[in-house]
């Protein structure tokens, strides 16, 4: 699906859900559903905050689990569904602040805290089970020697989370969905200035750069600490996509490929962890009676150990040939056109500005910094593209860009090259040339541009625009050169100009 559908698809739910929150009296978050794909195109505050409940809902579904009976997988599920929520309050923390204070944050922290005993001990516990049938006869009664004394530490890591889950968690479910909700939902008739896509965009990448970072820390197989963190960052990657696995292509094949990478960075993880509890355990087994060594736990905590050794260094392996050298490239090059889809909804590399006809240079502008630029533009009727080279003070820099579109809003690509690059291109501009004096005044928090042409009588006006709706007060120092606007004027083209 391009972009231009995504686009569209987004703002008809979005102006299909608008007119039915409408209908209904409050607008507040909650009278909304979740809908990513609506949302994208939306504030973000509004879309962190509609996630966020979401995450609260689930983890709601989740609580009353816990007390059942025979769920296995209760805790594990519970617990996840706080690590999503947290992982999500972390990530968007900027936008969410004026409505989650850092004491409900750290008691949110301190519920999902009290979880991991218990669930450290369900994991060692659930191994040790699948161990049973394949252990020699001696080594038995050291796995069930192990295995009783896990279960009366779980008994007592039950009864403490049941105690502050009774304590804390209702009131702490209720604070934050009642503070998310009190963002109001506004109804646009034009496209809104800070979409989440283009902030979604922009946390994807970061979180992607720690984890690329995370994983080139990890050395050998006793860099447990650094495999860790990376299995921490690829969750928080992973934990920042699923919302958007409906609306964006490529996000459920980064899912799994991060799925994959913590389950072996995860079984190293344990394995290392849980060799630690057997030796810790070892070291407080009883010592056998009248020479009966068959009883003794001690040749079984040995056999559980080399197995733990045997699966850390399996996944050691399938980590560094399988995941390392395939998925990885596999997951930057989804991560990358993820990144670039949510670009693309977000309006991230929309230019937005006005241009004015000035009659002359204003005074103000001589004492202001400036820039001498040459600019030409390559062969091209659809997609404009030129290279510049900008002398200031500072020294001399070489910029490609590609533009497309007219008016006010136009799509611009832009990035630095080299000399090299530059010398390549520039002989293709003869005859498409523009040479210009750039001067940069700050007015009232906006930066204005003025362009003195050099090889024509002719000086312009620009100011950039965070959204088309925005109001552009000219400034008195200006208005004196001022002609008039000539935003919509296509002579006024750098491209056109340079013919």
């Amino acid at each position: 699906m391009t972009a231009r559908r995504l686009q569209r698809s987004a703002r008809v739910a979005v102006a299909r859900r608008n007119a039915r929150a409408e209908a209904r009296e409050g607008q507040g978050v909650t009278s909304a559903p979740f809908d990513a794909g609506a949302l994208l195109i939306e504030p973000t505050p509004r879309a962190a905050r509609a996630v966020a409940i979401a995450l609260i809902d689930a983890i709601d579904a989740e609580y009353p689990r816990l007390g059942a009976k025979g769920d296995t997988e209760a805790l594990h599920d519970f617990r996840v569904a706080m690590r999503r929520l947290r992982s999500w309050m972390r990530a968007y923390h900027r936008e969410l602040s004026d409505s989650v204070g850092s004491k409900t944050l750290r008691r949110l922290a301190e519920l999902a805290r009290v979880t991991t005993d218990s669930r450290d001990i369900e994991v060692h516990l659930e191994w040790i089970t699948a161990q049973g049938g394949t252990l020699q006869p001696a080594e038995r009664p050291g796995a069930r020697w192990l295995a009783k004394r896990l279960r009366a530490e779980k008994t007592r890591a039950d009864a403490a989370l049941r105690s502050v889950l009774a304590e804390e968690f209702t009131e702490v479910s209720a604070r934050l969905r009642k503070n998310l909700a009190r963002y109001a939902v506004a109804v646009w008739d034009q496209e809104p200035a800070d979409r989440w896509a283009a902030t979604a965009a922009g946390q994807v990448q970061e979180a992607f750069t720690v984890l690329r970072r995370c994983l080139a820390a990890i050395e050998d197989l006793d860099s447990d600490e650094q495999a860790h963190r990376a299995r921490i960052a690829g969750k928080r990657l992973r934990y920042l996509l699923e919302p958007l696995a409906g609306p964006v292509e490529g996000v459920p094949e980064c899912i799994e490929l991060l799925k994959r990478l913590q389950d072996l960075l995860g079984s190293m993880h344990d394995a290392y962890v849980f060799t630690r509890v057997v030796r810790r355990h070892a070291r407080t087994q009883p010592k056998s009676k009248g020479g009966v060594t068959s009883r003794n736990p001690q040749k079984g905590l040995r056999a559980l150990s080399r197995r733990l050794k045997t699966r850390r260094n399996e996944a050691w392996t399938e980590f560094t040939t399988a995941w390392m050298e395939r998925d990885f490239a596999a997951l930057a090059d989804a991560v990358h056109d993820v990144i670039r889809q949510l670009q693309d909804i977000g309006g991230a590399g929309v230019e937005i500005e006005r241009k004015y006809l000035l009659r002359k240079l204003p005074p103000e502008a001589k004492a202001a910094p400036v820039a001498e630029i040459e600019q030409g533009y390559l062969p091209g009727s659809v997609l404009i593209e030129r290279v510049r080279r900008v002398k200031t003070a500072d020294g001399v820099r070489y910029v490609r860009t590609v533009k497309t579109g007219s008016g006010l809003v136009r799509t611009e690509v832009e990035e630095e090259c080299s000399y090299a690059v530059f010398k390549a291109l520039w002989p293709l501009t003869k005859g498409k040339r523009v040479r210009k004096f750039r001067y940069r005044l700050a007015d009232a928090g906006q930066v204005w541009e003025i362009d003195e042409f050099r090889d024509q009588r002719l000086v312009l006006a620009e100011i950039e625009l965070r959204s088309a709706r925005d109001d552009v007060p000219v400034p008195d120092w200006l208005a004196r050169c001022l002609v008039r606007e000539v935003t919509d004027e296509p002579e006024y083209v750098n491209a056109v100009l340079a013919r």
